[in-house]
């Protein structure tokens, strides 16, 4: 079993600096951004705050790694928004090396497959980030659990041994880090989640703590999850109604004054991640003939509410 010894992270939102910071405090400077320029620039000038603690970060671009002026790392966290994906495809390109372990925890069901196609020598590992109510504001984030990560690969190529030095290395710095026998499953039912929350908590306004709570917000969140377990099952996943209930033990346990990224985007002006939840799930629905109403609905308001933002594209 390789040992990892280098991390990188691609992303310096909520999810990336946690992960940087939890990494960065077990490896010190072998854990890194990675970043265009201009980006890489203003990374490495700014002090960060993660709970109030003071931190920085070292970021490399891609010239420094074809260069030979820094090292490839031996394992990757992807954790920008999907809608970036493409973006950032050629500083993944320049950063990885053959068996680079790669962990893309952005929010959908199709990012792995994307970084796959790109990159046939990295060792890409299905990833489910859970759990989690980090909040980012400017340079500083607050969050009161760090959740856990979920990870696994398809059972046509499983590789045990990069599952394993993953899950290791990222238990150790810190990173609760679960194998998983059907990672399809978490896939879907973290997808599920956020096309039940995130985009209700989009359209209300709603932070975790009305969650809790409130009746009426809770049943337009599981319909528009019940849309995504009926599509599931036509696809073969093994969801089920079940797994709408059971969620509530975490939801519980989120910070009730935290909010869902897709309301913190709503609330900035940026662009949401609509696309990749009612978006592709509609996509889907429709290739199978199954009727998705709420989610069809969901789906107008929040771009409807982006177009008047100016955060559409």
């Amino acid at each position: 079993m390789k040992t990892i010894e280098s991390a990188a992270v691609i992303g310096a939102g909520a999810l990336g600096l946690l992960y940087a910071d939890r990494i960065h405090s077990s490896i010190s400077e072998k854990c890194f951004f990675l970043a265009g320029p201009e980006r890489a620039e203003g990374i490495n000038k700014s002090q960060f705050f993660v709970n109030d603690s003071e931190c920085r970060f070292k970021a490399v671009i891609p010239d420094e790694l074809n260069g030979g002026r820094a090292v490839k790392p031996d394992l990757i966290i992807v954790a920008v928004k999907n809608y970036s994906l493409n973006q950032i495809l050629p500083i993944l390109k320049a950063a990885v090396k053959e068996g680079t372990a790669v962990l893309s925890v952005l929010n959908g069901i199709d990012s792995e497959e994307i970084i796959e196609k790109e990159l046939p020598e990295a060792s890409v590992i299905r990833t489910v980030a859970v759990g989690m109510d980090a909040v980012k504001s400017g340079l500083k984030l607050n969050y009161t659990t760090p959740g856990k990560l979920l990870i696994g690969m398809p059972e046509h190529s499983r590789r045990s041994s990069v599952l394993s030095s993953a899950a290791e290395f990222l238990n150790s710095c810190g990173i609760v880090t679960e194998i998983q026998d059907d990672i399809l499953r978490s896939l879907w039912w973290k997808w599920m989640i956020n096309i039940g929350v995130n985009q209700v908590s989009a359209v209300t306004g709603a932070k975790y703590g009305i969650f809790h709570s409130e009746r009426e917000i809770q049943l337009l969140m599981e319909a528009a999850m019940r849309e995504t377990v009926n599509v599931a099952i036509a696809s073969g996943v093994n969801l089920h109604e079940d797994d709408i209930s059971g969620w509530y033990s975490i939801l519980n346990t989120l910070g009730p004054d935290n909010k869902t990224s897709m309301l913190q985007d709503m609330e900035a002006g940026r662009r949401t991640e609509v696309d990749s939840f009612s978006g592709k799930l509609i996509e889907i629905a429709d290739e199978l003939g199954i009727d998705v109403p709420v989610n069809r609905t969901l789906y107008r308001i929040i771009k409807m509410k982006e177009f008047i933002s100016g955060a559409a594209e």
